[in-house]
Order: C-alpha cells, then structure tokens, then sequence
C-alpha cells in the first residue's frame, strides 16, 4: 500500500475518534445525579465519572460480572434474543459479520503491510503466510463466507422493514444511511475481486475458494468476453479505490450512526448490568445472614 493511503487511515481514524468525542458531548447533556448529590454534574465530569466507575469496577473483584455483564448484554445480547428473537437474529448477523471481518483485514493488514517491515519473510509461520495471501483457500472461504453472513442480515433487515404493519416506525428504527454503506462495501468488494480475478487470469481450482468473486467474474466474462488483461487491471484499480473509499465513510460516519450506540453502551450496560447481579447476589445473602 502505498504511503498516501497510510496518511488517509490515520487521518480517517482522528477524525473517527473526534467524532466520537463529539457524540460524547451531546450524550452527557442529560441531566443525572451522584447517588445522593442531586447536583447536576457538567457534561465532562459525567464521561470522566462514568469512565472512572467503569475502571475501578475493572480492577476490583467485580472484574467477572463485570466480563459477565459485557458478554451476555453487549456482545451477545441475550436480553433482545428473550424479547424479539428475529431483531437478535439480523443484529447478530450483521455485527459479528462485520466485526470479525474487520478483524480478519487487520490481521491480512498486519501480514501485508507490517511484519515484512520488521524482517518476516515468506515461509516462516504458515499462520501470516495464510492470511497474507488473498488466494490461499480458508482465507479466501472465511472472507467470503463472512460476506454472505453480513448480506444475509442486511436483507433481512429490508425485508423485516417491508413486511413489518408499522413500516414507516420500522424505517426509522434502522439506520438506513449505514446499511447502505454496509451493502455498497461489500458489492464493491465482490466487484474488486471478480476484476482481480479476470486481471490476474487466477485458474478455476484457485479462484473457486472465493466464490462470490468467482461466480460474478464468470458473470463478467461472459457480459464483455472480449475485454483485455490491461482494461480488467484498470478496472480493478477502480473498484479497489471505490471500495477503500466506502469504507473510510463508513468510518467517519459511525460516530453519528446508531452504531455508535453500541460503543457507549458497552460501558453504561456493563456496569448496569454487573450491578444489578451484584444487588441479587446480596439480596440473595441477607437472609442467610439473618439466619445466622
């Protein structure tokens, strides 16, 4: 990659984390209370109170039901699969779909772009030759195999919304803007490797392992059978380019997407939900102490 495109990332993660800071000023607008203080905290001594609750409650005993709360209400949301079975079912899709393809670009990034820079060469762990190599068959199965779960979730998010009685509510309830950016990246992506695929000639028994990329290059093929190496190159490098290009949007528009819920969520549902097991656990207790 070249040395521009390292600029944009950086620039593109400041201006995510800015944006993130700034969601976080109009959060702690509202009005909260310290316990018995009814004082009304400014908002940046409510973010430096919620996160200083959030640490001591890390470093202390409370660290497992604090783990505990973040597992069963944040990242598995066990609560939404009690209540609406089929909302846990698309949000479940869509979020470990795009999360652990996230993970799986940054580690291919790693792979790529960073251990050859610290003297890693070809051969010495089959796990960074694996991921660094686009056509190897788990990595090409595991980022297609991804993409279909992701778009599984996108269209039945459509559908729920088209078949819902109260369609307009339903609307309102998704972030339209983000899972269009969602669907637009993973067409664009399907696009750039089928060009790939058609630019580089990559024989049957390789390119089958990315069967998405595969199935719309044969598509392609037969829609321009005529079209040279050189004009597939070209064009690969054009959707490359707009596929990267979605995906910083994407980015920079998180912080102002209902996504962004699910970052400031983590810690206000995790201490919620620690301390209110910790409030049963103790409940639970006292009469056995008054027993004794």
């Amino acid at each position: 990659m070249q040395i521009h495109y390292w600029i944009i990332h950086i620039l593109i993660i400041v201006f995510l984390i800015g944006g993130l800071v700034f969601k976080a000023t109009t959060i702690f607008e509202g009005n909260i209370t310290k316990f018995g203080d009814r004082k009304t905290l400014s908002k940046w001594k409510k973010f430096w109170y919620f996160i200083g609750r959030f640490v001591k409650n890390f470093f202390s005993k409370k660290f497992w039901p604090l783990v505990l709360g973040l597992f069963l209400d944040v990242a598995f949301h066990f609560k939404l699969l009690r209540e609406k079975p089929l909302k846990w079912f698309i949000h479940t899709l869509i979020f470990w779909g795009l999360l652990l393809l996230f993970i799986l670009s940054i580690l291919s990034g790693l792979a790529v772009e960073i251990l050859p820079v610290f003297g890693y060469e070809t051969g010495m762990n089959w796990l960074v030759d694996m991921l660094a190599d686009m056509d190897n068959r788990w990595t090409a199965l595991l980022n297609d195999g991804l993409n279909v779960i992701i778009a599984v979730g996108v269209i039945l998010a459509f559908i729920k919304g088209f078949v819902q009685k109260r369609k307009i509510k339903m609307f309102e309830s998704l972030d339209i803007l983000l899972i269009c950016f969602i669907a637009l990246i993973l067409i664009s992506g399907w696009f750039t490797e089928a060009a790939r695929y058609l630019a580089e000639e990559t024989p049957y028994y390789i390119a089958k392992f990315g069967f998405l990329g595969y199935w719309l290059s044969i598509v392609l093929k037969l829609i321009a059978p005529d079209t040279s190496v050189r004009v597939w190159e070209i064009t690969h490098e054009w959707f490359w380019h707009i596929h990267v290009i979605l995906v910083w949007l994407s980015f920079l528009y998180i912080p102002f997407s209902k996504l962004s819920h699910v970052i400031f969520s983590s810690i206000a549902g995790s201490i919620n939900s620690m301390e209110k097991r910790m409030k049963i656990k103790k409940a639970l207790k006292e009469p056995e102490n008054a027993k004794s």
